[in-house]
């Protein structure tokens, strides 16, 4: 710069002419252009890290900014209020996510790289007030355009804004020697990327900040229908936009009322998280107060809510892009700052949406959306009340590894979403549509809705009165019949009535009134009555058996595998099924003493109720397979006499009560009783507190647990919404983005390769195989008791990934749509995106703490790279090498028994190398890389000093790494330790030990001790890592199982 200048002070002197020419050779400097922050910025500048500060002060994204600053600085107009404002906002949301120094050290390697990303702000604002109205750009292209749309956006307007710069030039005006030298400069598509990455990673900082006052925000834009303007060509358009976002904002800032009569102002609100007073119009003017303290003035904006002749929803920007691809014409684009399509959820709001998806994938069932909620958070509270009683089959599913279930997370939500309020449930119920309409594939279709319950009726089970399960029934079997064009005699109803705990007998009842008699009166005309008709046991031991020859055929027909079926045969079979009464357990179990004082009071009950009622050991009923078979009963006239004597099962809990009806009518029942008229049984018994808490545990474990979970995407999609959010509940500010709804997420990659990897604890057992014989095959038939323990369910728990799985994962759900195969990421131990870095937890816990694969940590922060970025080791990482002239810094020590830090000045730090391979997400033709594996330095230094480059990921699965466990026995205090030499310095421990136990002294430091820990490996030596308490005959016992020199971690 300075040699350009030389030469511009004589070309002045001789002339305009000669100006122009030495303009055009300046090569003007911008890294070293640097002025103060406005004050009102600070608190940016003093969140950041001395790496970031360093970047923002004179890195690339401060080369960038004051490029751009100079490029576009008579472009911009002046808003010193709106500066100000911004600049007492951006330091208020820096500093509520700032570290201080003991929670940064905390995050080991990535501490330079932790905190709120606002690198390219504080880099705008050391240069200058146009390049901080750049960075609002910025942000308002990062609201709205994706990563790769809104660089091509950038490359285009500056690429016009350099030809306008050059054109308008005139050769006198000296004023434009810093536009005219950014004109006349390169500026990278890669660098460009890397500012708007920045800026996206700030906008989820403030998001997160401001999140209340956003969603309050966002909830009625989302109603708004106008466009950021309608020019057609990109430049004109992104500078337009940019410059009356600026001037209405300074006038509002200023108190001066403004009317929004284009969508920029609108989206320059959701970039800029300035939130003045908004007055919306119609159908009625609605004052919304925001109460924002940087418009102390008050100004307020007036937005108008209805556009009738604009199609499109939301504010929304249509560009032709000519730099996203490689080669073809411009693509023209359409963005929208609506919620539902350009925002980021949370994991309750994700989880909400998922609600939505759900209740769209139960069809009718789930059409009621309040009221399906409402069962659900009525279930929950149902099986929480039950587990406090200590019901174990509920505990199953809600304590335990159950509490981290699909089933309770979808179960919480619910309730959420019913005691919400105001605009917590408006957000609710827009969330719960986004699910319904943009996440119809993302669970799959399940095989039956409402977890099972709705199948066929069964949730009659879960009626706590018999009375009440058959007033049901006859109320759908009524309606059946009406349909169907039935009588009485072609459908009964089968229930279960309990003697005692563990004994039970199966009764019988009518669905429609039967004709008991009749009588013809004087006038020669007759009258009828009807009543219901009950078959109860009476105590006869003799059974009216049915042993015909078309009997047995049949039987021989449904079960052809059990051999020739006899007489004798039959009567064994139901003499090992207990008689007429059952049991839980067929060994034992008597009919109670007092059950026919019982039977009494029951007959004298009914007959006031007006049923008639019968022996049931007078009734030629066989129901030994209802299920399978169905239910042979010939009817009580010869209306039927003609028709085969059986009825199958049509409705309810075959086991316990349900409807039969003669099987010819069989397919008609099927189709009359639909899933929407199920489910509004099974909502109306909740709602009417007629459900047994117990017995819905019971039911829901299961069907759960002999679900075919590997078959199945809807399950295996739950499965995979458990297991994402088990990885985000440790991550309270990270986001998802919403078009991971629009995936199938059950197809996903690191899903199909944990199939397989945990077997079911039980096999799906519905139908078990006939036995050898009638007799064996009842025996045999399964049977889920109530006290049998087996665990929460497989299909409720979460996916057990290993680290490869669990990037895959959340690339996944970062991105919202890519789908990277975990065999890519097999040597990945972090992963960077937007403002997060997700780490393998190997690398910030003591080596000494046991993790698993798949456990991943979070840290707000991010490497400055666009994209996803994937770190890994070197193959090979270099260690320094002892000079012999670092004799005098080597000492050899025999250990005396106690355990200090010398290691106090060790650090770890992160730096790259040139090499990176693009991961392929699908071929699209654009110029950006969206995903990438990156070589990643991770270094030890003593005092500054560079030691080693680490692979941290060798500690855990080395074969010669172990851990002395922490000691359970009690050893003797006076154990006399063998021998040992310690190593106090990073020299000792290169410089190949020669004992056969040396130990490292760094009590108490994590990254020294994971560093040491690594190095050992990496020299070659059985590594051993000492617990804080040690026991030396432990360590001793540990040590005696290495065969060779062994470097100990203490």
């Amino acid at each position: 710069m300075a040699s350009s200048i030389s030469k511009l002070i004589p070309s002045m002197a001789s002339g305009s002419l000669e100006l122009q020419p030495a303009l055009a050779n300046l090569n003007f400097d911008f890294a070293l252009w640097k002025v103060a922050a406005p004050k009102e910025f600070e608190g940016v500048g003093s969140a950041l890290s001395t790496c970031r500060r360093d970047d923002a002060e004179s890195g690339m994204l401060h080369t960038i900014a004051r490029k751009l600053g100079a490029l576009f600085e008579r472009k911009v107009p002046s808003t010193p209020n709106l500066i100000k404002a911004y600049g007492t906002r951006a330091s208020e949301i820096a500093q509520a996510l700032s570290l201080d120094e003991k929670a940064r050290k905390s995050y080991g390697v990535f501490a330079s790289r932790a905190g709120a990303d606002a690198t390219s702000l504080w880099a705008a604002a050391t240069s200058g007030t146009s390049a901080i109205s750049i960075h609002l750009l910025a942000c308002m292209l990062a609201r709205i355009w994706d990563a790769p749309e809104a660089t091509s956006i950038w490359v285009e307007v500056v690429k016009r804004r350099k030809e306008e710069v050059i054109a308008e030039f005139d050769g006198t005006d000296i004023a434009y020697l810093a536009t005219l030298s950014a004109a006349q400069q390169d500026l990278p598509r890669a660098q460009i990327a890397e500012w708007d990455d920045s800026a996206r990673a700030w906008l989820r900082v403030a998001d997160s900040v401001k999140k209340k006052h956003q969603k309050q925000l966002m909830l009625i834009l989302d109603n708004v229908q106008i466009p950021v303007n309608c020019k057609a060509d990109t430049y004109e358009s992104v500078v337009e936009a940019w410059s009356n976002s600026l001037t209405q904002m300074e006038a509002l800032v200023q108190g001066i009322s403004q009317q929004a009569r284009s969508g920029d102002i609108l989206l320059a609100l959701s970039s800029w998280h300035l939130f003045p007073d908004l007055a919306v119009v119609p159908p009625s003017m609605t004052h919304v107060r925001q109460s924002d303290p940087v418009f102390g003035s008050g100004g307020v904006l007036t937005i108008g809510l209805q556009a009738p002749t604009i199609q499109e929803k939301g504010v929304h920007w249509s560009l032709p892009l000519a730099y996203l691809r490689h080669y073809g014409a411009p693509v023209v684009s359409a963005r929208s700052i609506r919620s539902g399509l350009r925002s980021r959820l949370s994991l309750q709001e994700l989880l909400q949406a998922t609600l939505g998806s759900l209740l769209h994938s139960w069809g009718a069932a789930g059409q009621d959306t309040s009221r399906s909620l409402r069962w659900m958070s009525l279930m929950y509270r149902l099986l929480l009340e039950a587990t406090k009683s200590g019901d174990e089959k509920a505990s199953m599913l809600t304590k335990g590894s159950a509490e981290h279930s699909w089933l309770a997370l979808l179960l919480e939500a619910a309730n959420l979403y019913m005691v919400s309020e105001g605009l917590e449930r408006q957000h609710n119920n827009k969330l719960i549509s986004l699910g319904r309409k943009h996440g119809k594939t993302f669970l799959g279709t399940p095989f039956s809705s409402c977890f099972g319950l709705l199948e066929q009726g069964g949730f009659v089970a879960l009626m706590a009165d018999e009375e009440e399960q058959i007033g049901l029934l006859r109320k759908v079997g009524k309606s059946m019949a009406e349909q169907m064009g039935i009588d009485s005699s072609q459908m009964f109803i089968r229930y279960k009535h309990r003697l005692s705990a563990t004994c039970w007998i199966y009764e019988y009842t009518t669905v429609i009134p039967y004709c008991t008699s009749r009588k013809r009166k004087a006038d020669g005309t007759s009258s009828s009555t009807y009543s219901h008709l009950r078959w109860l046991y009476f105590g006869n031991p003799t059974r009216v058996t049915e042993t015909s020859p078309g009997y047995c055929e049949r039987l021989q027909i449904k079960h052809s595998r059990i051999g020739f079926i006899t007489k004798e045969g039959i009567k064994a079979a139901y003499a090992a099924s207990g008689d007429f009464y059952r049991t839980t357990n067929q060994n034992t179990g008597t009919i109670p003493n007092d059950y026919f004082h019982h039977l009494e009071g029951r007959r004298a009950i009914l007959k006031t109720a007006g049923e008639y009622v019968l022996k049931r050991e007078e009734q030629t009923i066989e129901d030994l397979f209802p299920a399978d078979m169905g239910i042979y009963w010939p009817p009580l006239d010869n209306s039927l006499s003609y028709l085969p004597y059986w009825y199958s099962f049509a409705f309810g809990a075959v086991d316990e009560a349900a409807l039969f009806v003669h099987e010819q009518k069989k397919r008609y029942a099927d189709a009359i009783q639909t899933s929407k008229d199920n489910a509004t049984l099974l909502y109306s018994m909740f709602e009417d507190d007629l459900v047994n808490k117990y017995e819905v545990g019971h039911q829901l474990e299961r069907n759960l647990r002999y679900a075919p979970v590997d078959v199945d995407p809807h399950l295996k999609s739950l499965k995979a919404i458990s297991t994402a959010a088990r990885i985000f509940r440790y991550f309270p500010h990270a986001t998802v983005d919403v078009r991971i709804l629009q995936q199938k997420l059950y197809d996903a990659s690191w899903i199909r390769t944990c199939i397989g990897s945990r077997q079911d604890s039980a096999t799906l057992n519905v139908l078990q195989k006939p036995s050898a014989s009638l007799q064996s095959y009842v025996l045999s038939k399964p049977q889920v008791s109530r006290g049998e323990s087996h665990g929460t369910p497989e299909s409720l728990l979460p996916y057990e990934l290993s680290k490869a799985q669990a990037f895959a994962c959340l690339a996944m759900f970062e991105s919202g749509q890519h789908d990277i195969d975990p065999r890519q990421l097999s040597d990945v131990i972090a992963m960077s995106c937007g403002n997060s870095i997700y780490v393998s937890a190997a690398l910030l816990t003591d080596p000494h703490d046991q993790t698993q694969p798949g456990d991943i940590r979070g840290v707000v922060g991010n490497i400055g790279r666009p994209g996803i970025s994937f770190l890994v080791p070197p193959k090979d990482p270099l260690i320094k090498e002892v000079s012999i002239d670092d004799w005098s810094l080597i000492e050899r020590k025999e250990f005396d028994g106690r355990l200090f830090d010398h290691f106090h000045n060790t650090s770890l730090h992160l730096s790259f190398t040139t090499a990176q391979t693009p991961l392929n997400v699908g071929f699209s033709g654009g110029q950006d890389l969206e995903a990438r594996i990156l070589e990643t330095l991770f270094s030890v230094y003593e005092g500054g000093k560079w030691i080693a480059d680490l692979n941290v990921s060798n500690v855990a699965t080395a074969a010669t790494f172990s851990r002395v466990p922490l000691c359970t026995t009690k050893h003797q205090a006076d154990f006399r330790l063998s021998s040992m030499t310690c190593i106090d310095n990073w020299l000792g421990l290169i410089d190949s030990p020669e004992d056969r136990v040396s130990l490292v002294r760094a009590r108490g430091n994590w990254q020294a001790r994971l560093a040491a820990s690594s190095t050992s490996l990496a020299l070659g030596y059985y590594t051993v890592i000492l617990p804080d308490d040690v026991c030396w005959q432990c360590f001793d016992q540990e040590v005696a199982r290495c065969y060779g020199p062994v470097i100990a971690i203490g």
